[in-house]
């Protein structure tokens, strides 16, 4: 592998991995579902002026009709009054008005049907954008469910270094360690100071208990022992 090769994978692999870091599926998801407003809203836009085309082109092309029917009209009042060359003139206007007419009818035609798989695409794509919208909703649940779980999980698992149930045991430990520690301390001032020898010398000369001296008492007084 080429060292050029070497430094595009590194570079693209920083620049994947950054973008895993940011990624946000619920805030994507909702990004889609506004793009697909966008389309449709053009999309309707598109369906209006066509329409608006459809409906002038319709207009023209009933004028068109109305003016072939007057003309036929006028030729046959024409011919019956015996006024050929007024019946040309009129059948020669009928003529060019149904050509207009049937020229108009051919470019509706072509028109009509792609006002229709328009209206048909509109609709797929309000349902697609109504069916994404519903799973984003849902995605956004479920990405809000698993973030409370990593908290918790954080919490109790000891996730990301908070081990709180080992951090408080280390806290008890240390104050163990310490009280053992005085206590060391304190016998070995002890020692050093000769208290604990006058302790046991102390008791080596402790003198007689109750008893002892009762019955020492009652040998004084030639009392019988009980």
């Amino acid at each position: 592998m080429s060292l050029f090769d070497s430094i595009s994978r590194t570079v693209k692999g920083l620049l994947n991995d950054a973008a895993d870091s940011v990624q946000d599926p619920s805030r994507d998801a909702r990004q889609i579902v506004r793009e697909l407003d966008d389309s449709i809203a053009k999309a309707e836009n598109s369906l209006i002026e066509i329409e608006a085309q459809v409906a002038t082109q319709q207009s023209k092309r009933d004028v068109a009709a109305e003016k072939a029917k007057k003309y036929e009209d006028g030729a046959k009042r024409a011919l019956q009054s015996g006024d050929e060359g007024l019946a040309r003139e009129a059948l020669s206007a009928q003529a060019n008005a149904e050509a207009e007419r049937d020229a108009l009818a051919g470019e509706l035609a072509k028109l009509e049907p792609s006002v229709d798989q328009l209206k048909s695409q509109i609709a797929d794509m309000r349902q697609r954008r109504n069916d994404l919208n519903a799973r984003s909703n849902i995605l956004q649940a479920k990405q809000e469910i698993a973030q409370a779980k990593d908290v918790a999980a954080t919490a109790l698992g000891g996730i990301g270094g908070k081990n709180l149930s080992e951090d408080f045991q280390k806290l008890e430990d240390k104050v163990t360690l310490q009280n053992a520690r005085s206590d060391a301390r304190l016998n070995s001032a002890d020692t050093a100071s000769g208290k604990a020898l006058d302790d046991k010398l102390a008791a080596l000369n402790h003198g007689p208990s109750v008893e002892d001296r009762l019955e020492a008492l009652k040998k004084q007084l030639n009392t019988p022992a009980e």
